[in-house]
């Protein structure tokens, strides 16, 4: 007897030690009896319609692809003023710093099609769903665990060689760690990771760790215009660290595929997670 959906989110919530399903992360179309998924970090239209041809008992997700995970997803925004507050950011300040992400987010759920994905699913009877938050979690804890290890004197090429040395989703991507703001030579002081709050912080929330004491923010990914912002606004003094999207996001999806496993699902993995 295979799992249902609302185990398999479980499962997330229980690696992370959450009782509740962030807004983000939502069951599409249910199903009661998984035994195999088609697991990816994007998993849309024509990957719903592949699992369906396949004969996946289940297609999941990593990204938000509609319906609640898409119109909720402002509300798992919280975490970046968590993150920045236990930096000593205060609060005044994280709220202000975040208020642009949330409005941006509030008015791209408002204008997307929330129904594309999910109705293809629904129209298909396949079982479709995503997990976001919860992966992201064991990824920014795994590290929080590098960065501890490190000294403030230690320098930020030092960090890059750390993370790509624990995390081989990271040191065998075809993209590099980059250093976006400041040089790798510089040292990295007090570090802020700031992931597994819906999506990176840009240039505000950035700006608020440098002026409130953060020496080395990391990020998973940056647009272009905001790291040129805080390049013109701090040019080599503070240190903006980017991993990599999606290989950094496949290392906490990877610890839960792991545990989906355990538990008897046998995952297959494409779109960028099993790396």
């Amino acid at each position: 007897m295979g799992l249902t959906t609302s185990e398999i989110m479980e499962i997330s919530l229980d690696l992370v030690g959450w009782d509740d399903v962030p807004g983000d992360s939502t069951v599409y179309v249910p199903g009661d009896d998984v035994e195999t998924a088609l697991v990816g970090i994007d998993l849309e239209s024509p990957e719903i319609q592949l699992a369906n041809r396949e004969g996946f008992d289940l297609a999941l997700a990593h990204h938000p692809a509609g319906d609640d995970a898409r119109l909720d997803f402002v509300d798992v925004l919280d975490k970046q003023v968590e993150f920045m507050t236990n930096h000593g950011v205060p609060e005044d300040e994280a709220e202000e710093a975040a208020s642009g992400i949330r409005e941006g987010a509030e008015y791209g759920a408002h204008a997307a099609n929330y129904r594309h994905n999910p109705s293809i699913a629904e129209h298909l009877d396949q079982p479709y769903m995503n997990v976001h938050l919860a992966p992201d979690e064991l990824g920014r804890r795994a590290f929080v665990d590098v960065v501890d290890d490190l000294d403030e004197s230690d320098t930020v090429a030092d960090l890059k060689e750390a993370f790509n040395d624990a995390f081989p989703e990271i040191r065998n991507a075809k993209t590099d760690i980059e250093t976006r703001v400041g040089t790798d030579e510089n040292e990295v002081g007090e570090v802020a990771v700031h992931h597994a709050a819906g999506t990176n912080g840009g240039a505000d929330v950035a700006r608020a760790y440098f002026e409130n004491g953060v020496d080395t923010v990391i990020y998973i990914h940056i647009s272009a215009s905001d790291a040129a912002e805080l390049r013109d606004e701090f040019g080599d003094e503070k240190n903006l660290v980017i991993t990599g999207h999606i290989a950094s996001d496949a290392i906490g999806l990877n610890e839960y595929i792991e545990a989906l496993e355990d538990a008897g699902v046998d995952c297959t993995t494409i779109s960028g997670c099993g790396l």
